[in-house]
């Protein structure tokens, strides 16, 4: 192989650069004095710092350089046979064989050789010293020069290598990401066998709840399957009783007539003793389902107590009142009179059946069972009270007050009928005997809400607002959730013009019944009482959202509207009110004053017009419209059937903003349909 001359040129250049770097950092090598490698030595810098001992090197030592130029330098030098030792080491070295083929192969070479002799001849031969690190660096760069090939197959095997621990890596990884696929699938199938379980759970559940029903009903026919082979045991032991009869008959042909009809008595009598005694039973089994609520079932067990004694009276009763329960008034009514044709003279019979009656609304039929309970049971209280209740409803108030003053004298502290009777005298207009009768109930039962809230009612009437919201409050103590006081204290709170209170009790009133419109609009009202006028008109278009047809919803939101000068949707309130109750005159009124407002006087007029027609006599409008004729007349301007009013220079606005303030106002809806709570029991 023939080495190129760039290599050969590169391997003199390494060499001559070392020893001409050896040769220049030492000019005066030979006026030190050598040391012995052997022996051991003690450094001391300039500066006295500190003495380190040296020790004994594996390799040939390195020449210490000072970089002070003040302080002499301490170069150990080698000996001429370990030159010499050197040299024969490096000849017999691969780098030798190298070099030395080299130079005999090519002249060039050997003129850069001995040009670097010439050159370095006069130096000691102690400076060949290389440095180990340089030397390693310098061979290395050799190589690469000398045999590219060995350098790209070192650098491939070297690459070969990390990609195989990469590729390894990867596979690990990959190894790594399979088995989390494997349990990901795993827990995927996992979580499919749970949902079909879970499945199949709710339908085991369901055919459990199927089965249960079945049993409960396959219960009710074992039941009813028992009644009647109890039946049937009776007819057969009736029968064997027969058959045994005939025997002794036949047999003791010899016994008298008057013997044997004693005998059939007396078994007769002891077969209809044991089927009461099975049908009052399943009676009292049947009352205790009553009391527990188990309606359902104790109506089944009277039916059985009615299917072993037809002529049970109890078990019609019992039965009536459990269809009563039910909502079945018809079929209650049935077993009423059933029972009451068994047993006519018991007033409990009476007296439920007037009261389902009074649920049919057969109210004179009603009154006539009452009354024949009273017959039975004159000292009964609640025949009078609901008798009384009833003659109200029918307004025969007279009567009904007899009604509650006989149930008085029965049960002289009775708070209901304290209480029906204080709302009775209210109605008859004697207010003082009627807040004397709501406070005796209350000084018996100070708790019962019922009384606070009508005590107030006819407070309110009596215009003793103060004293009537004190007893919504009492009221509201004991039951805050009550819809209807809430509402009518609002109510009582705007004609006290404390607006801000009344708007806070028609807050919790649509809390507790927000679709009802009058809350609404009574809430815009009050809004309007405060100058909020946005937040009226959103009050009175949700009262309107709840009942597009609330004639007064339109007024109160175009009076809020009025405020804020919307005109024009001033305008289109009115006209809805108008749609929605045309003898309205007050939508007309209103019309007309926002017309005037748009100088559009004509149509102004024509809405006054209208507004007198409905109410001659309202003087408002007379008023208003006595003002704008008499105006438009002394501008000069003519009024024609089908003539446009000319606008020229009519300004009536200071006019209508003093009249608006006295322009009738929307009133609560309360003061005239105020909610009541029941007070009938």
């Amino acid at each position: 192989m023939r080495i190129s001359k760039t290599a050969v040129l590169t391997l003199a250049a390494l060499s001559s650069q070392n020893l001409t770097a050896e040769a220049k950092a030492h000019p005066n090598i030979n006026s030190y004095p050598q040391i012995n490698t052997q022996e051991t030595s003690n450094f001391t810098d300039s500066n006295n710092i500190s003495i380190f001992p040296s020790t004994k090197l594996i390799s040939p030592p390195e020449i210490l350089l000072s970089q002070a130029p003040s302080t002499p330098k301490i170069i150990a030098a080698l000996s001429t046979p370990d030159i010499h030792q050197m040299r024969e080491v490096l000849n017999e070295s691969w780098l030798g064989k190298i070099a030395e083929f080299t130079a005999k192969n090519n002249s060039q070479f050997q003129q850069v050789t001995s040009q670097i002799a010439l050159q370095t001849d006069g130096e000691d031969e102690a400076s060949l010293n290389l440095n180990p690190t340089i030397t390693i660096l310098n061979t290395l760069l050799l190589v690469a020069t000398l045999f590219p090939p060995v350098t790209i197959i070192f650098f491939w095997l070297v690459r070969r290598l990390i990609i195989k621990e990469l590729i390894g890596e990867v596979n690990q990884r990959l190894k790594k990401i399979g088995e989390l696929e494997l349990n990901l699938n795993q827990s995927q199938t996992l979580v499919t066998e749970l949902e079909s379980h879970i499945v199949a759970a709710k339908k085991s559940i369901e055919l459990i709840n199927q089965e249960a029903k079945i049993s409960k009903s396959s219960v009710e026919q074992i039941e009813t399957l028992k009644s009647q082979f109890l039946m049937q045991l009776q007819v057969i032991i009736s029968e064997t009783q027969e058959a045994k009869h005939q025997a002794i008959q036949e047999i003791n042909s010899s016994v008298n007539a008057e013997t044997k009809s004693l005998e059939n008595t007396h078994k007769s009598k002891y077969s209809d003793r044991q089927t009461t005694t099975v049908a009052d039973d399943y009676l009292k089994q049947g009352e205790k389902l009553f009391s527990e609520g188990k309606y359902n079932q104790a109506l089944a067990i009277f039916e059985k107590a009615i299917s072993l004694n037809y002529d049970l009276s109890e078990a019609w009763f019992s039965r009536g009142n459990i269809f009563v329960k039910l909502q079945r008034y018809a079929e209650a009514l049935t077993s009423y009179d059933k029972a009451l044709s068994l047993d006519s003279d018991k007033f409990q019979y009476w007296f439920n059946r007037g009261n389902v009656l009074v649920r049919m609304q057969s109210y004179a039929e009603a009154l006539a069972s009452y009354d024949k309970a009273l017959s039975f049971q004159p000292d009964h209280v609640n025949i009078w009270l609901n008798k009384g209740i009833l003659l109200r409803k029918l307004q025969r108030y007279n009567e009904a007050l007899i009604a509650y003053e006989q149930a008085l004298l029965v049960q002289p502290k009775n708070v209901d009928v304290l209480h029906n009777l204080g709302a009775l005298l209210g109605k008859l207009q004697r207010d003082e005997e009627a807040l004397s009768a709501f406070d005796s109930a209350l000084k018996i039962q100070p708790n019962k809400y019922e009384v606070w809230y009508n005590r107030g009612n006819l407070l309110g009437k009596l215009q003793s607002f103060a004293e009537a919201i004190d007893s919504y409050n009492r009221a509201l103590e004991i039951k805050p959730e009550k819809y209807e006081i809430w509402y009518n204290k609002g109510a009582l709170l705007w004609q006290l013009e404390r607006y801000e209170e009344a708007v806070n009790s028609y807050d919790r009133a649509i809390k507790l019944m927000p679709d009802d419109y009058e809350v609404w609009h009574n809430r815009g009202v009050a809004l309007n009482s405060l100058e909020r006028y946005e937040e009226a008109v959103t009050s009175f278009e949700q009262a309107i959202k709840v009942k597009p047809q609330c004639y007064q919803a339109f007024m109160g939101k175009a009076e809020a509207l009025l405020k804020l000068e919307k005109y024009e949707e001033v305008l289109s309130c009115c006209n809805y009110a108008i749609s929605i109750q045309d003898n309205g005159y007050e939508a007309w009124v209103k019309k007309g004053i926002v017309l005037e407002k748009l100088k559009r006087y004509q149509e102004a007029l024509v809405c006054y017009e209208g507004a007198l027609a409905i109410n001659p006599d309202d003087s408002e409008s007379q008023h208003k419209r006595n003002i704008l004729m008499s105006e438009l007349q002394g501008e000069k301007v003519l009024i024609g059937k089908n003539q446009p009013l000319s606008q020229g220079n009519l300004d009536l606005s200071d006019r209508q903003d003093k009249e608006l303030s006295n322009s009738k106002k929307v009133h609560p809806l309360a003061l005239l349909n105020g909610k009541k709570v029941k007070t009938d029991n």
